[in-house]
């Protein structure tokens, strides 16, 4: 199952963090991980580039369900509005992240023109 997640969601109207429940911070925190990851390679990755690992480690399971996947993702930049897929290289975990640009966590170099 996918799962699909806007990032405003998760932040007030000036782009601060909202007072999370413990395991909406946890998500938050793995889904920031990743826009981090991607953001800085974006300078690097082809438009059509594949899947590359984040270094981060699958924790969308429950505990007894634990996975020992780690987590891939790719951008296209193609367009500005463009969401972040990822997904676990083991287990069935896969999602989109939107909204991500302009964020605390957007570390894409801009250009003035």
């Amino acid at each position: 199952m996918a799962l699909k997640v806007d990032l405003r969601h998760f932040l007030d109207e000036n782009g601060n963090v909202l007072d999370l429940a413990e395991q909406a911070k946890v998500v938050f925190s793995f889904l920031t991980s990743i826009v981090l990851f991607i953001s800085k390679e974006s300078q690097c990755l082809n438009t059509e580039q594949l899947f590359i690992d984040v270094d981060l480690k699958c924790n969308t399971r429950a505990d007894k369900l634990s996975c020992k996947g780690h987590i891939e993702a790719r951008y296209s930049s193609i367009t500005t509005s463009s969401p972040i897929e990822w997904q676990c290289d083991t287990c069935e975990a896969a999602g989109t992240i939107l909204n991500w640009q302009g964020s605390l966590w957007d570390m894409q170099k801009r250009t003035m023109h």
